[in-house]
């Protein structure tokens, strides 16, 4: 266990030094093993001192997350149990203390082969937090800026939408378009950076594709970083014809096509067409809820602008529900 005198002096200054850090690393590697009780400490320091030499940010990131990743059983894989282990310390003085909590979160869903997913809600919700309410730094210099989506929160919001895409979870789900749509109803009337804009409408159109009868391209395909962003400043009107064209080029690469229930039935087994029926059941269902979720704050932004004319001219099929919305686009 890591050395009493030390974890009491540094709680009594509420100060974390350079020397503090290199002095925990011994005490905390000393048998290449970190404790449960050990790991709380970790926490306790973290909550109570908010004056820290930037040594320790690297140091409680890494230490706690190969412990809950690595250390706790099963190896590389994080459980329902403990899960609720980390979530309990996050949440033991009311909030996410800080953004190495943060950090570490997405650290721990970028590692792990797979997280529960109430770890991944609670994740995705953290991350939402620190964009809608959150100020100052993150790591390599990106900012947040409370009430206002920045480039900083982009890039965090897509390292946790790119862990979570496992074989099980290539779309984006509905539990991740919600939480998208709330960060996006929150900001509408905010100069957000022009990628959350992209993001937004990419994850929403890879959604509601999928949910169309469509196998969905990797998460890192659909999310992934248009050039056009780069180039100087359009119009509205080029920026959303940019967004559409982009959107088509990611789903005409032929990685995603449309089920055919005849073509199933001649080449794919009955289990397959029976998760294929299933799909196609939940179409419905997935319209009222994109119906829903727009018509939520009775504004029609940009990106929900960009996915509904993708959808308009690539899925001319498409549930009759829609058509009110999709009359609303060009």
């Amino acid at each position: 266990m890591a050395g009493t005198t030390t974890i009491g002096s540094i709680l009594a200054s509420g100060v974390i030094t350079d020397a503090d850090v290199t002095a925990m690393r011994r005490q905390f590697y000393g048998d290449m093993q970190i404790s449960e009780t050990e790991a709380a400490q970790l926490f306790q320091i973290n909550d109570k001192c908010a004056s820290h030499a930037l040594a320790w940010s690297s140091f409680f990131t890494e230490a706690l997350s190969d412990f809950i990743v690595h250390q706790m059983k099963p190896d590389g894989n994080v459980d329902q149990a403990n899960a609720a282990w980390l979530m309990q310390h996050i949440d033991a003085d009311g909030k996410t203390e800080s953004f190495n909590e943060l950090e570490l979160l997405v650290q721990i869903v970028e590692k792990a082969k797979s997280v529960p997913d109430s770890l991944n809600r609670y994740v995705l919700n953290q991350v939402k937090n620190a964009v809608l309410n959150g100020d100052g730094e993150l790591r390599a210099g990106d900012k947040l800026q409370k009430g206002v989506v920045t480039a900083g929160d982009v890039k965090l919001l897509k390292r946790v939408l790119y862990a979570y895409g496992s074989e099980a979870n290539i779309g984006i789900t509905t539990d991740e378009a919600e939480i998208l749509f709330d960060i996006n109803d929150a900001t509408a009337d905010a100069e957000n950076h022009a990628s959350w804009n992209v993001l937004f409408g990419q994850a929403i159109a890879s959604h509601l594709m999928m949910a169309q009868g469509y196998s969905a391209p990797d998460r890192q395909t659909a999310l992934r970083h248009e050039e056009w962003l780069d180039n100087p400043p359009m119009t509205q009107g080029e920026f959303l014809a940019a967004m559409v064209d982009g959107l088509r080029n990611i789903y005409k690469l032929g990685l995603i096509k449309k089920v055919d229930s005849e073509t199933n039935a001649r080449d794919k087994n009955l289990g397959e067409e029976k998760a294929n029926r299933i799909s196609e059941k939940l179409t419905l269902s997935e319209v009222d809820w994109l119906i829903s979720r727009i018509n939520r704050d009775g504004k029609l932004g940009q990106a929900e602008r960009a996915a509904l004319s993708f959808i308009k001219q690539e899925s001319p099929d498409i549930a009759s529900a829609l058509k009110p919305l999709l009359d609303l686009v060009a």
